[in-house]
Protein backbone atom coordinates (compact mmCIF):
# COMPACT_ATOMS: atom_id res chain seq x y z
CA UNK A 1 0.00 0.00 0.00
CA UNK A 2 1.20 3.81 -0.97
CA UNK A 3 2.22 6.20 2.15
CA UNK A 4 -0.28 9.24 2.11
CA UNK A 5 0.32 12.84 2.39
CA UNK A 6 -2.30 13.77 4.56
CA UNK A 7 -2.44 17.90 5.31
CA UNK A 8 -3.37 18.08 9.09
CA UNK A 9 -6.43 20.97 8.54
CA UNK A 10 -8.44 18.62 6.45
CA UNK A 11 -8.47 16.08 9.29
CA UNK A 12 -10.74 18.30 11.60
CA UNK A 13 -13.03 15.26 11.63
CA UNK A 14 -13.23 11.72 11.68
CA UNK A 15 -14.97 11.27 8.81
CA UNK A 16 -12.69 14.05 6.39
CA UNK A 17 -9.64 11.33 8.27
CA UNK A 18 -11.74 8.30 7.08
CA UNK A 19 -11.60 9.96 2.95
CA UNK A 20 -8.07 10.43 3.56
CA UNK A 21 -6.21 7.34 5.20
CA UNK A 22 -9.03 4.51 4.51
CA UNK A 23 -8.43 2.71 0.80
CA UNK A 24 -11.87 2.09 -1.39
CA UNK A 25 -10.50 -1.72 -0.69
CA UNK A 26 -11.55 -0.98 3.44
CA UNK A 27 -7.63 -1.08 3.70
CA UNK A 28 -5.63 1.12 6.17
CA UNK A 29 -3.09 3.09 4.33
CA UNK A 30 0.65 1.88 5.38
CA UNK A 31 2.02 5.22 5.97
CA UNK A 32 0.97 8.71 7.14
CA UNK A 33 2.98 11.87 6.89
CA UNK A 34 1.33 15.18 8.64
CA UNK A 35 1.80 18.10 6.48
CA UNK A 36 1.21 21.49 7.97
CA UNK A 37 3.05 24.74 9.26
CA UNK A 38 1.57 23.81 13.01
CA UNK A 39 4.35 21.33 13.97
CA UNK A 40 6.89 23.19 12.51
CA UNK A 41 8.66 23.09 15.77
CA UNK A 42 8.57 19.22 15.51
CA UNK A 43 11.09 17.09 13.78
CA UNK A 44 10.06 15.07 10.45
CA UNK A 45 9.91 11.88 12.98
CA UNK A 46 7.15 13.59 14.64
CA UNK A 47 4.80 14.00 11.70
CA UNK A 48 5.07 10.52 10.35
CA UNK A 49 3.53 7.53 10.88
CA UNK A 50 4.65 4.08 9.80
CA UNK A 51 7.77 5.64 7.91
CA UNK A 52 7.79 4.45 4.33
CA UNK A 53 11.07 3.00 4.36
CA UNK A 54 10.23 1.21 7.47
CA UNK A 55 7.30 -0.48 6.21
CA UNK A 56 9.28 -1.89 3.00
CA UNK A 57 12.02 -3.23 4.52
CA UNK A 58 10.18 -5.91 6.80
CA UNK A 59 8.58 -7.11 3.48
CA UNK A 60 11.66 -9.71 3.61
CA UNK A 61 9.92 -12.01 6.49
CA UNK A 62 13.44 -13.94 6.94
CA UNK A 63 15.29 -10.43 7.92
CA UNK A 64 11.98 -9.45 9.91
CA UNK A 65 12.12 -12.24 11.82
CA UNK A 66 15.77 -11.87 12.34
CA UNK A 67 15.22 -8.78 13.76
CA UNK A 68 12.62 -9.96 16.67
CA UNK A 69 14.75 -12.64 17.69
CA UNK A 70 17.50 -9.69 18.30
CA UNK A 71 15.10 -8.25 20.26
CA UNK A 72 13.69 -11.35 22.59
CA UNK A 73 10.31 -11.52 20.77
CA UNK A 74 9.50 -15.26 19.85
CA UNK A 75 8.08 -16.58 16.53
CA UNK A 76 4.97 -18.74 16.69
CA UNK A 77 5.55 -21.98 15.09
CA UNK A 78 2.61 -22.46 12.41
CA UNK A 79 1.74 -26.25 12.94
CA UNK A 80 1.87 -26.06 16.60
CA UNK A 81 -1.20 -23.00 17.20
CA UNK A 82 -3.85 -23.58 19.32
CA UNK A 83 -5.49 -20.24 19.71
CA UNK A 84 -4.46 -17.12 17.48
CA UNK A 85 -4.91 -13.45 18.76
CA UNK A 86 -5.50 -10.69 16.06
CA UNK A 87 -4.25 -7.22 17.55
CA UNK A 88 -4.76 -3.91 15.98
CA UNK A 89 -1.93 -1.34 17.64
CA UNK A 90 -1.32 1.89 17.18
CA UNK A 91 1.88 2.94 19.55
CA UNK A 92 2.17 1.80 23.20
CA UNK A 93 -1.39 0.77 23.12
CA UNK A 94 -3.23 -2.50 21.47
CA UNK A 95 -7.33 -0.68 20.32
CA UNK A 96 -8.86 -3.56 19.60
CA UNK A 97 -8.44 -7.73 19.73
CA UNK A 98 -9.98 -11.07 18.75
CA UNK A 99 -9.57 -14.24 20.38
CA UNK A 100 -9.99 -17.78 18.13
CA UNK A 101 -12.87 -19.20 19.68
CA UNK A 102 -12.40 -22.64 20.98
CA UNK A 103 -9.25 -24.69 20.08
CA UNK A 104 -7.51 -24.25 16.58
CA UNK A 105 -8.63 -27.39 14.22
CA UNK A 106 -6.15 -28.95 12.12
CA UNK A 107 -6.33 -30.65 8.62
CA UNK A 108 -4.60 -34.17 8.32
CA UNK A 109 -2.02 -32.12 6.02
CA UNK A 110 -1.49 -29.98 9.27
CA UNK A 111 -3.07 -26.86 6.91
CA UNK A 112 -5.00 -24.58 9.34
CA UNK A 113 -8.82 -24.80 9.14
CA UNK A 114 -10.79 -20.99 9.49
CA UNK A 115 -11.85 -20.38 12.84
CA UNK A 116 -14.13 -17.58 14.05
CA UNK A 117 -12.79 -14.86 16.22
CA UNK A 118 -15.06 -12.65 19.03
CA UNK A 119 -13.87 -9.34 20.36
CA UNK A 120 -12.00 -9.62 23.54
CA UNK A 121 -11.79 -6.50 25.64
CA UNK A 122 -8.77 -4.45 25.78
CA UNK A 123 -9.22 -2.97 29.62
CA UNK A 124 -9.59 -6.58 31.05
CA UNK A 125 -8.08 -9.19 28.93
CA UNK A 126 -7.14 -11.72 31.41
CA UNK A 127 -3.16 -12.77 31.92
CA UNK A 128 -2.86 -14.20 28.57
CA UNK A 129 -4.81 -11.11 26.87
CA UNK A 130 -2.27 -9.16 29.16
CA UNK A 131 0.63 -11.19 27.53
CA UNK A 132 -0.28 -10.94 23.91
CA UNK A 133 -1.10 -7.36 24.04
CA UNK A 134 2.48 -6.60 25.51
CA UNK A 135 4.17 -8.76 22.53
CA UNK A 136 1.93 -6.91 19.90
CA UNK A 137 2.99 -4.12 21.38
CA UNK A 138 6.92 -5.03 21.38
CA UNK A 139 6.62 -6.01 17.80
CA UNK A 140 5.59 -3.28 16.77
CA UNK A 141 8.13 -0.85 18.07
CA UNK A 142 11.08 -3.43 17.44
CA UNK A 143 10.36 -3.01 13.33
CA UNK A 144 10.19 0.74 13.90
CA UNK A 145 6.54 1.39 13.14
CA UNK A 146 3.82 2.75 14.56
CA UNK A 147 1.08 1.39 14.05
CA UNK A 148 -0.09 -2.52 12.44
CA UNK A 149 -2.19 -5.44 13.30
CA UNK A 150 -0.10 -8.40 14.55
CA UNK A 151 -1.22 -12.04 14.89
CA UNK A 152 -0.26 -14.03 18.02
CA UNK A 153 -0.47 -17.90 18.57
CA UNK A 154 -0.71 -19.91 21.77
CA UNK A 155 0.78 -22.97 21.54
CA UNK A 156 1.47 -25.82 24.06
CA UNK A 157 2.29 -25.39 27.54
CA UNK A 158 0.66 -21.25 26.88
CA UNK A 159 3.84 -20.37 25.13
CA UNK A 160 3.07 -17.27 22.77
CA UNK A 161 4.75 -16.13 19.68
CA UNK A 162 4.42 -13.66 16.29
CA UNK A 163 2.23 -15.30 13.64
CA UNK A 164 1.77 -12.33 11.25
CA UNK A 165 2.69 -8.23 11.08
CA UNK A 166 0.02 -6.52 8.79
CA UNK A 167 0.99 -2.83 8.26
CA UNK A 168 -2.30 -1.99 5.75
CA UNK A 169 -5.00 -4.56 7.53
CA UNK A 170 -8.04 -5.17 6.08
CA UNK A 171 -10.75 -3.50 8.19
CA UNK A 172 -13.91 -4.17 9.99
CA UNK A 173 -16.36 -1.67 11.58
CA UNK A 174 -14.71 -1.98 14.52
CA UNK A 175 -11.30 -1.90 13.65
CA UNK A 176 -12.05 0.96 11.01
CA UNK A 177 -13.29 2.67 14.26
CA UNK A 178 -10.62 2.46 17.06
CA UNK A 179 -7.44 3.39 13.89
CA UNK A 180 -9.62 6.26 12.81
CA UNK A 181 -9.97 7.62 16.57
CA UNK A 182 -6.09 6.77 17.05
CA UNK A 183 -4.71 8.88 13.90
CA UNK A 184 -7.31 11.33 15.23
CA UNK A 185 -6.50 11.60 18.56
CA UNK A 186 -2.72 11.83 17.57
CA UNK A 187 -2.80 14.64 15.21
CA UNK A 188 -5.06 16.47 17.99
CA UNK A 189 -1.75 15.37 20.37
CA UNK A 190 0.50 17.18 18.08
CA UNK A 191 -1.64 20.76 18.11
CA UNK A 192 -1.72 20.94 22.42
CA UNK A 193 0.91 23.05 24.12
CA UNK A 194 3.61 21.00 24.89
CA UNK A 195 4.59 20.94 28.95
CA UNK A 196 7.31 22.56 31.10
CA UNK A 197 10.10 20.95 33.21
CA UNK A 198 8.46 21.89 36.46
CA UNK A 199 5.23 20.04 35.05
CA UNK A 200 6.48 16.95 34.51
CA UNK A 201 6.98 14.52 37.77
CA UNK A 202 9.83 12.49 37.67
CA UNK A 203 10.23 9.61 39.94
CA UNK A 204 12.08 6.34 40.09
CA UNK A 205 12.99 2.34 41.78
CA UNK A 206 16.31 1.92 41.43
CA UNK A 207 17.66 -1.32 42.41
CA UNK A 208 20.21 -3.07 43.89
CA UNK A 209 21.44 -6.22 45.97
CA UNK A 210 23.87 -6.92 49.33
CA UNK A 211 26.25 -9.57 48.68
CA UNK A 212 28.36 -10.95 51.69
CA UNK A 213 31.81 -11.85 51.30
CA UNK A 214 31.12 -15.53 50.86
CA UNK A 215 28.94 -14.38 47.71
CA UNK A 216 25.70 -14.84 49.19
CA UNK A 217 22.43 -12.73 48.97
CA UNK A 218 21.09 -11.15 52.06
CA UNK A 219 17.34 -11.37 51.79
CA UNK A 220 15.59 -8.45 51.72
CA UNK A 221 12.24 -9.63 53.21
CA UNK A 222 14.26 -9.73 56.12
CA UNK A 223 14.90 -6.37 56.43
CA UNK A 224 12.35 -4.44 54.61
CA UNK A 225 8.79 -4.20 53.38
CA UNK A 226 7.29 -5.12 50.45
CA UNK A 227 6.17 -1.70 49.33
CA UNK A 228 8.08 1.88 51.20
CA UNK A 229 10.96 4.13 50.60
CA UNK A 230 13.14 1.47 50.41
CA UNK A 231 11.06 -2.17 49.97
CA UNK A 232 12.43 -5.34 47.87
CA UNK A 233 11.47 -6.64 44.29
CA UNK A 234 9.33 -9.61 43.77
CA UNK A 235 11.42 -11.29 41.96
CA UNK A 236 12.71 -14.95 43.45
CA UNK A 237 15.46 -17.35 43.14
CA UNK A 238 14.62 -20.84 42.47
CA UNK A 239 11.59 -22.52 44.29
CA UNK A 240 11.73 -20.58 47.22
CA UNK A 241 9.38 -17.52 46.79
CA UNK A 242 10.50 -16.52 50.12
CA UNK A 243 13.81 -15.63 49.17
CA UNK A 244 14.22 -12.08 47.22
CA UNK A 245 17.21 -10.33 47.33
CA UNK A 246 16.83 -7.51 45.06
CA UNK A 247 16.46 -4.22 46.75
CA UNK A 248 14.67 -1.19 45.75
CA UNK A 249 14.89 2.80 46.67
CA UNK A 250 11.46 4.28 46.03
CA UNK A 251 11.52 8.41 46.72
CA UNK A 252 8.34 10.35 45.96
CA UNK A 253 8.38 12.19 42.82
CA UNK A 254 8.97 15.87 41.74
CA UNK A 255 9.88 17.88 39.23
CA UNK A 256 13.55 18.98 40.63
CA UNK A 257 15.88 15.69 39.13
CA UNK A 258 18.13 17.12 42.14
CA UNK A 259 15.81 16.89 45.05
CA UNK A 260 15.05 13.14 43.44
CA UNK A 261 18.78 12.61 44.26
CA UNK A 262 18.30 14.02 47.62
CA UNK A 263 15.98 11.45 48.03
CA UNK A 264 17.51 8.37 46.96
CA UNK A 265 20.40 9.59 49.36
CA UNK A 266 17.94 9.84 52.26
CA UNK A 267 16.34 6.30 51.48
CA UNK A 268 20.21 4.58 50.95
CA UNK A 269 21.36 6.19 54.49
CA UNK A 270 17.87 4.69 55.89
CA UNK A 271 18.65 1.33 54.37
CA UNK A 272 21.78 1.74 56.15
CA UNK A 273 20.47 1.79 59.20
CA UNK A 274 18.45 -0.92 59.07
CA UNK A 275 20.93 -3.41 57.64
CA UNK A 276 23.10 -3.10 59.78
CA UNK A 277 26.92 -2.90 60.42
CA UNK A 278 27.74 -6.64 58.07
CA UNK A 279 30.24 -7.49 56.14
CA UNK A 280 29.02 -6.99 53.07
CA UNK A 281 28.85 -4.90 49.58
CA UNK A 282 26.42 -2.95 48.09
CA UNK A 283 26.01 -3.62 44.04
CA UNK A 284 24.06 -2.16 41.35
CA UNK A 285 24.55 -1.62 37.75
CA UNK A 286 23.15 -4.00 34.83
CA UNK A 287 24.40 -7.61 36.24
CA UNK A 288 26.69 -7.43 39.32
CA UNK A 289 24.94 -10.67 40.20
CA UNK A 290 24.46 -13.84 37.16
CA UNK A 291 21.06 -14.61 38.19
CA UNK A 292 19.91 -10.98 39.44
CA UNK A 293 19.25 -8.60 36.55
CA UNK A 294 19.03 -5.11 38.14
CA UNK A 295 16.73 -2.43 36.58
CA UNK A 296 16.55 1.55 36.66
CA UNK A 297 13.35 2.53 36.13
CA UNK A 298 12.18 6.10 35.62
CA UNK A 299 8.70 7.21 36.36
CA UNK A 300 7.11 9.88 34.55
CA UNK A 301 3.44 11.74 35.05
CA UNK A 302 2.71 15.18 33.47
CA UNK A 303 3.56 13.92 29.95
CA UNK A 304 1.84 11.14 27.32
CA UNK A 305 3.84 8.28 26.48
CA UNK A 306 3.91 7.67 22.50
CA UNK A 307 6.48 5.70 20.36
CA UNK A 308 8.37 9.13 19.45
CA UNK A 309 9.24 9.57 23.20
CA UNK A 310 10.27 6.06 23.48
CA UNK A 311 12.73 6.43 20.59
CA UNK A 312 14.25 9.61 21.92
CA UNK A 313 14.51 7.26 25.34
CA UNK A 314 16.32 4.61 23.81
CA UNK A 315 18.33 6.59 21.51
CA UNK A 316 19.63 9.58 23.66
CA UNK A 317 19.74 7.70 27.32
CA UNK A 318 20.11 4.15 26.59
CA UNK A 319 22.59 4.04 23.63
CA UNK A 320 25.04 6.50 25.94
CA UNK A 321 24.88 4.08 28.77
CA UNK A 322 26.23 1.10 26.61
CA UNK A 323 29.19 3.23 26.95
CA UNK A 324 29.72 3.56 29.90
CA UNK A 325 28.46 -0.15 31.41
CA UNK A 326 30.68 -2.76 32.98
CA UNK A 327 30.84 -5.19 29.52
CA UNK A 328 29.25 -7.52 31.61
CA UNK A 329 25.97 -5.55 31.58
CA UNK A 330 25.32 -6.90 28.00
CA UNK A 331 24.30 -10.36 29.15
CA UNK A 332 21.52 -8.50 30.75
CA UNK A 333 19.76 -8.05 27.19
CA UNK A 334 17.27 -8.74 25.85
CA UNK A 335 15.13 -10.74 28.14
CA UNK A 336 15.70 -7.46 30.41
CA UNK A 337 16.94 -4.10 29.15
CA UNK A 338 14.86 -4.49 25.68
CA UNK A 339 14.92 -1.94 23.70
CA UNK A 340 11.05 0.47 24.16
CA UNK A 341 10.61 -1.00 27.37
CA UNK A 342 7.98 1.08 29.66
CA UNK A 343 4.76 -0.24 31.82
CA UNK A 344 1.85 1.95 32.35
CA UNK A 345 1.40 2.60 36.35
CA UNK A 346 -2.07 2.82 38.18
CA UNK A 347 -1.54 6.26 38.78
CA UNK A 348 -1.85 7.43 35.17
CA UNK A 349 1.73 8.34 34.59
CA UNK A 350 4.63 5.36 33.15
CA UNK A 351 8.18 4.40 33.72
CA UNK A 352 10.55 3.56 31.10
CA UNK A 353 11.73 0.27 31.88
CA UNK A 354 14.78 -0.29 29.36
CA UNK A 355 18.38 1.43 31.44
CA UNK A 356 20.39 -0.76 33.95
CA UNK A 357 20.26 0.05 37.91
CA UNK A 358 22.21 3.88 37.84
CA UNK A 359 23.38 3.78 41.49
CA UNK A 360 26.48 3.12 40.55
CA UNK A 361 27.34 6.68 41.70
CA UNK A 362 25.19 10.01 42.43
CA UNK A 363 26.91 12.41 39.32
CA UNK A 364 25.44 9.17 37.40
CA UNK A 365 22.09 9.34 38.67
CA UNK A 366 21.89 13.41 38.57
CA UNK A 367 22.75 12.74 35.28
CA UNK A 368 20.40 10.54 34.40
CA UNK A 369 17.44 12.08 35.52
CA UNK A 370 18.01 15.74 34.84
CA UNK A 371 18.30 14.00 31.00
CA UNK A 372 15.17 11.74 31.50
CA UNK A 373 13.41 14.76 31.81
CA UNK A 374 15.13 16.71 29.58
CA UNK A 375 13.64 14.21 26.69
CA UNK A 376 10.72 13.78 28.61
CA UNK A 377 9.35 17.34 27.82
CA UNK A 378 11.84 18.23 24.52
CA UNK A 379 11.47 14.79 22.03
CA UNK A 380 9.70 16.71 20.08
CA UNK A 381 12.52 18.78 18.51
CA UNK A 382 15.12 16.19 18.98
CA UNK A 383 16.31 15.28 14.82
CA UNK A 384 18.00 11.51 15.35
CA UNK A 385 17.28 7.92 15.49
CA UNK A 386 20.09 6.13 14.65
CA UNK A 387 18.50 2.83 16.11
CA UNK A 388 16.44 2.40 12.68
CA UNK A 389 19.32 0.82 11.93
CA UNK A 390 19.89 -2.60 12.33
CA UNK A 391 23.21 -2.11 12.51
CA UNK A 392 23.15 0.10 15.80
CA UNK A 393 20.15 -2.49 17.35
CA UNK A 394 22.85 -5.21 16.57
CA UNK A 395 25.53 -2.77 18.51
CA UNK A 396 23.11 -2.06 21.51
CA UNK A 397 22.28 -5.60 22.32
CA UNK A 398 25.80 -6.88 21.93
CA UNK A 399 27.10 -4.34 23.82
CA UNK A 400 29.51 -2.39 20.91
CA UNK A 401 30.40 0.21 22.72
CA UNK A 402 33.01 1.24 19.84
CA UNK A 403 30.38 1.27 17.12
CA UNK A 404 27.87 3.40 19.50
CA UNK A 405 30.74 6.03 20.39
CA UNK A 406 30.26 7.14 16.60
CA UNK A 407 27.01 8.39 17.04
CA UNK A 408 27.49 9.48 20.22
CA UNK A 409 28.83 13.37 19.79
CA UNK A 410 25.61 13.89 16.95
CA UNK A 411 23.19 13.19 19.63
CA UNK A 412 24.78 14.91 22.36
CA UNK A 413 25.17 18.12 20.18
CA UNK A 414 21.25 17.83 19.45
CA UNK A 415 20.72 17.74 23.07
CA UNK A 416 22.84 20.58 23.84
CA UNK A 417 20.33 22.66 21.41
CA UNK A 418 17.76 22.39 24.13
CA UNK A 419 17.15 25.80 25.66
CA UNK A 420 16.37 23.70 28.75
CA UNK A 421 19.97 22.14 29.49
CA UNK A 422 21.18 24.84 30.67
CA UNK A 423 19.43 24.40 34.12
CA UNK A 424 21.31 20.96 33.92
CA UNK A 425 24.36 21.82 32.17
CA UNK A 426 26.75 20.76 35.28
CA UNK A 427 25.22 18.10 35.99
CA UNK A 428 25.15 16.96 32.28
CA UNK A 429 28.96 18.06 31.24
CA UNK A 430 29.95 16.17 33.64
CA UNK A 431 28.19 13.03 32.18
CA UNK A 432 29.63 13.75 28.74
CA UNK A 433 32.76 14.07 29.95
CA UNK A 434 32.79 10.51 31.90
CA UNK A 435 31.44 9.13 28.17
CA UNK A 436 34.24 10.56 25.83
CA UNK A 437 36.72 9.69 28.96
CA UNK A 438 36.34 5.72 27.88
CA UNK A 439 36.11 4.94 31.95
CA UNK A 440 33.37 2.04 32.39
CA UNK A 441 31.92 1.61 35.50
CA UNK A 442 32.71 -1.15 37.92
CA UNK A 443 29.75 -3.28 39.42
CA UNK A 444 31.60 -5.51 41.45
CA UNK A 445 32.53 -2.32 43.89
CA UNK A 446 30.73 -1.05 46.77
CA UNK A 447 28.16 1.77 45.39
CA UNK A 448 28.37 3.14 49.32
CA UNK A 449 31.87 4.63 48.42
CA UNK A 450 30.77 6.71 46.06
CA UNK A 451 27.58 7.98 47.83
CA UNK A 452 28.87 8.43 50.82
CA UNK A 453 27.10 6.16 53.11
CA UNK A 454 29.16 4.73 55.44
CA UNK A 455 30.39 1.03 55.52
CA UNK A 456 30.96 -1.72 58.22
Amino acid sequence: MEAVTLPAREATSIEQLRKKIITKERRLVSSIELKTDDFHMDTNAIRILNRPEQVDHWKDIKLRNEILALHGIPICPKNNVLREYILCVFQTKVIVMYRSSGTVAWTADRSLRRRNYQRVSVQEPGKEGRRVQMLAIRTIYALGLDYGTVICGITEGRKTGILRIITHPKLNDEMERAYLKAVYDYIQFLDKPRPKLEEVLIGADPEFIVQTKKGHLLNATKYFPRNGRVGYDAIWLGKNRNYKPVMEIRPAPTSDPKLLVIRIYQALLQASKVIGKQSVRWLAGALPHKKFPLGGHIHFSGVELNFKMLRAFDNYLALPFVIVEDPNGRMRRPKYGFLGDFRFQEHGGFEYRTLPSWLISPSLTKAVLSLAQLIAVHYRQLHFDPLCQIELQQAYYRGDKEEIRKWFDILWADIKRISDYQKYKSLLDEFYNWVVSGIVWNEKIDIRSKWRIPES
